[in-house]
């Protein structure tokens, strides 16, 4: 019956820590938020470096962009950098509301941000569209960032 009861202990013991681990913390969500605002800056200054900065440097980062699916950091760091002209876009990036963190768990958040970008076209005109962008976060040693990302742009 004691051995019973000793392993029985050291099964809840070993479950609680595996399942119950220590809970997402009320402070992520502003964790986030520095990391959001300054992908935003990084986008308006078309720095394409600063902006992949904060996704998951691995080949198993997924981007989609509209209907166009991307594998890998260096995939979408090189796609970056044309939709952004080598930094010489003239797009401007604006929120269209606070961003949405949900948090999955300690290590793992969603983001969604509703954003407005406007480029002025060759004639001279100036065009906007929303972007709607969601991300999958995960605190990694070097701190959190994305490894999951779907962008939709809305004309």
């Amino acid at each position: 019956m004691k051995m019973l009861f000793g392993r029985a202990l050291v099964a809840c013991v070993w479950f609680s820590g595996t399942v119950f681990a220590a809970p997402p913390s009320a402070s992520t969500p502003k964790q986030l938020q520095p990391l959001l605002d300054e992908m935003m800056l990084a986008a308006n200054a078309h720095d394409t470096d600063r902006f992949m900065a904060l996704y998951a440097r691995s080949p198993k980062l997924v981007v989609t962009f509209d209907d166009m699916t991307m594998h890998g950091w260096q995939v979408v760091r090189d796609q970056q950098l044309q939709w952004w002209d080598n930094g010489k876009s003239n797009a401007v990036y604006s929120q269209s509301a606070a961003p949405e963190v949900t948090v999955i768990s300690a290590t793992v958040v969603a983001t969604l941000q509703s954003m407005t970008v406007t480029s002025t076209m060759p004639d001279g005109v100036a065009r906007s569209a929303k972007v709607v962008a969601t991300s999958v976060w995960k605190k990694l040693p070097e701190g959190w960032r994305i490894l999951v990302a779907h962008e939709s742009l809305i004309h």
